[in-house]
C-alpha cells in the first residue's frame, strides 16, 4: 500500500514586503500538515519566472519528508524542474 503524500499548510502575511527590486511581495510560510512544524519560506517574487537575476526560489529534490514526524510530504511544486531534451524544440540540421 502506498503512502500518501500531504500537501504542506500554507501561511501568508498579512501585508506585502515592498522593498526589493522588484518588490519582494507577500511572505508565504509553509507548515508540516500533521506537526506543524515550519518547512520553510518564500516570497512571492522569489516565485516569479520574470525575474532579471535569473533567481528562481526552489528546494532540494530529494526532500520528501518532515523532519519532525516523518510525514511524506508533497513539494513537486516548488522542486526545481530539470529540463530534458524531450522538454526543448529539437533543431535537426539539414
Amino acid at each position: 500500500m502506498k503512502k500518501k503524500a500531504w500537501k504542506p499548510k500554507q501561511k501568508r502575511s498579512d501585508a506585502p514586503t515592498l522593498t526589493g527590486t522588484p518588490p519582494l511581495g507577500y511572505l508565504n510560510s509553509c507548515y508540516c500538515p500533521k506537526c506543524g512544524r515550519h518547512l520553510f519560506s518564500y516570497y512571492d517574487a522569489d516565485v516569479s519566472p520574470d525575474r532579471k537575476d535569473g533567481y528562481r526560489f526552489h528546494i532540494a529534490g530529494n526532500w520528501n519528508y518532515c523532519s519532525e514526524c516523518g510525514t511524506l510530504l508533497d513539494l513537486d511544486v516548488w522542486k526545481e524542474r530539470q529540463e530534458t531534451a524531450a522538454d526543448e524544440e529539437i533543431q535537426w540540421e539539414e
